[in-house]
């Protein structure tokens, strides 16, 4: 490849992966060409993409971008596969792959500004996705609320109750 040319592909891999937060490293060597098609294809209608690298001008992108904790995963045929806000979907939908296609194994990644490994990966992948998250954040803090608001609403079906049976006592009396 002439000099010019691998310049240009490191230019296009670090504008590829500089501002992406979340990628992982795969390992894709044995992988059938009609596997290998269904699951970028599969990955694609969920906004997660694997490419292909060459792994000598990744490590000089990666290098230029400061993640030198990539460089020592980029052994044997490479792929990275980004994509998505959510690095828990991301870690499920390849370790998910993974399992499908047992020649295609995880090496490691980039999460959040960190190079993680590959059980910091499987870790991930255990965790519920940002909007259960969410949701489970919002429910804890609502709880309180609610629970509030029920000892409220108790407290004044009692009083409530009572000025009802003083008023029924009263009228019984003739009073």
């Amino acid at each position: 490849m002439a000099n010019e040319l691998k310049k240009l592909v490191v230019k296009e891999i670090i504008s590829s992966y500089r501002n992406a937060d979340n990628y992982l490293v795969v390992n894709y060597q044995g992988i059938k060409a009609l596997e290998f098609d269904q699951l970028r294809r599969d990955l694609r209608k969920k906004n997660i993409y694997l490419e292909i690298v060459k792994n000598s001008l990744a490590a000089i992108a990666f290098k230029e971008m400061g993640v030198t904790g990539i460089v020592s995963l980029l052994k044997g045929p490479s792929a990275i596969v980004t994509g998505g806000d959510d690095p828990v979907v991301l870690a499920k939908e390849t370790i998910e792959w993974a399992k499908k296609i047992p020649v295609l194994s995880l090496r490691g990644g980039f999460v959040g500004r960190a190079v993680v490994s590959l059980e910091d990966i499987n870790n991930l992948a255990k965790l519920p996705s940002m909007p259960v998250l969410h949701l489970q954040i919002i429910t804890g803090i609502n709880a309180p609320v609610v629970g509030v608001a029920s000892a409220f609403n108790a407290v004044l079906r009692g009083l409530v109750t009572v000025i009802q049976a003083v008023k029924d006592q009263k009228e019984k009396s003739g009073g």
